[in-house]
C-alpha cells in the first residue's frame, strides 16, 4: 500500500481527491497539506488516518509518494524538496515554469532514484488511448496533420496567482494548452520547429495570452 500525501488541497487537489476511492486498494491518503487549514481538513476528514499539516516538510518522513497541485511557482521548489527527500513525485502541469527548473527537477528525480511523473490526464483518457492506437495502426493512412481545437474560460481576480505571469509561468497556452502540446507530441513524435500567436485581446485580466494559435512541424514532415 502506498501512503500518499496530497500536497495543495486548494480546485486541482480537490478534482484529484473525488476520485481517489478509486485506487483505495493501492494507495492511502496518509496526509493533506495545505496552507489554508480548513482546505486540508476537509480532505483529510475524507480518508480516516490522514494527519493535516501547513508546511509540507512536516509529512516527508510519513510518505512514500506525493502529489503537488500547487501555484505553478512553487513546482519545482517543493517538487525537488520532495525528491531529495527520497519521495516519489507526481506533479501537476506544468512541471515548472521554466527549463532550467524542468532540468533540475530531472536531475533529482535521476539522483534520488525516485520517479517524478508530471499529471498530463488527457493522455488517460479513453478516447484520446483509443486514437492514438488507430494512429499506430495506420487507420488513417500516412497522417499529415492532427489539428486540436479547444475553449476555456478562466477567469480570476486581479489579484489571483494564476493572473499573472510570473507565477503561472506564461498565459493559458503554458498553463491549459500545454495539454495538447503533449497530444501531439505523443502522436506525432518530435517536432522540428514551431509558431506560437497569442493576444489577451477579449481576456484583458490575464498578463498573458488569453488566447492562441500554435503550429508544429514534426519530423516526418
Amino acid at each position: 500500500m502506498i501512503k500518499l500525501g496530497m500536497i495543495g488541497c486548494g480546485g486541482m487537489g480537490g478534482a484529484h481527491m473525488r476520485r481517489f476511492h478509486t485506487l483505495s486498494d493501492r494507495v492511502a491518503l496518509a496526509a493533506a497539506v495545505d496552507v489554508v487549514p480548513e482546505r486540508a481538513e476537509a480532505v483529510a476528514q475524507q480518508f480516516p488516518g490522514a494527519c493535516v499539516a501547513t508546511d509540507y516538510r512536516e509529512i516527508l518522513d510519513s510518505v512514500d509518494a506525493v502529489l503537488l497541485a500547487l501555484p505553478h511557482h512553487l513546482h519545482a521548489s517543493v517538487g525537488q524538496a520532495c525528491l531529495n527527500a527520497g519521495v516519489h513525485v507526481l506533479l501537476e502541469k506544468p512541471m515548472a515554469n521554466s527549463e532550467v527548473a524542468c532540468k533540475e527537477l530531472m536531475e533529482a528525480s535521476a539522483a534520488s532514484g525516485k520517479v517524478l511523473m508530471i499529471a498530463y490526464c488527457m493522455r488517460f483518457h479513453p478516447i484520446v488511448q483509443r486514437l492514438q492506437a488507430l494512429l499506430d495502426e495506420g487507420a488513417y493512412g500516412d497522417v499529415f496533420q492532427v489539428s486540436i481545437w479547444t475553449e476555456q474560460l478562466t477567469r480570476y481576480p486581479p489579484d489571483h496567482w494564476a493572473s499573472s505571469q510570473e507565477r503561472l509561468g506564461g498565459g493559458q497556452l503554458f498553463s491549459h494548452g500545454c495539454h495538447y502540446i503533449d497530444l501531439l507530441l505523443w502522436f506525432l513524435g518530435r517536432p522540428v520547429r514551431g509558431m506560437h500567436m497569442g493576444t489577451n485581446f477579449g481576456t484583458p485580466w490575464m498578463e498573458r495570452e488569453g488566447t492562441s494559435n500554435v503550429t508544429m512541424e514534426f519530423a516526418d514532415g
